[in-house]
């Protein structure tokens, strides 16, 4: 399966391991073979809060960055989503797990932590911290068209 990749000016691509730094205008790529393909913007740095779902995102990520081997095994990962499975309740929620648990088994991490982010804006809200910036998704100001797509939500799991 095919991946489209947008990069906005000057951001950094990883893939498997390789760091790529986009020109000096937005591209778009499509990544045809199987590889560890990750943006810079979807991924969480050492320094920034580990809660419990950003504990299961930065392991997964982990896997697909491959920088050091004691972190790209997918056993720490495994074991952070087990601890999850105790922790929500919801069908959507395990749903979710499910999903990345299925993609990392797969060799998917970008999918696996696309699946992810969501628990991570839920948890946030839940625990009352600030989300990373750029997991959020922005939402239409109001009477603003939002054409077939329909509206964007903050968190779509917190209902």
């Amino acid at each position: 399966m095919s991946l489209v990749v947008k990069l906005a000016a000057g951001e950094r691509l990883f893939i498997n391991g390789a760091v790529l730094t986009n020109g000096d205008r937005r591209a778009q790529l499509l990544v045809e073979t199987e590889a560890q393909v990750l943006r810079e913007r979807d991924i969480l740095s050492a320094q920034e809060p580990l809660t419990p779902v950003r504990t299961a995102y930065f392991a997964a990520q982990n896997v697909a960055l491959g920088l050091r081997l004691d972190l790209a095994s997918s056993a720490p990962f495994q074991a952070q989503i087990a601890r999850l499975r105790t922790a929500f309740i919801k069908p959507e929620h395990l749903a979710l797990l499910d999903e990345a648990e299925k993609h990392i088994a797969a060799s998917n991490v970008y999918r696996a932590l696309s699946a992810l982010r969501d628990l991570v804006l839920y948890e946030a809200a839940v625990l009352g911290i600030p989300a990373p910036e750029r997991f959020r998704r922005t939402t239409q100001a109001a009477g603003e068209d939002t054409g077939s797509r329909g509206p964007r939500v903050t968190g779509a799991l917190l209902q």
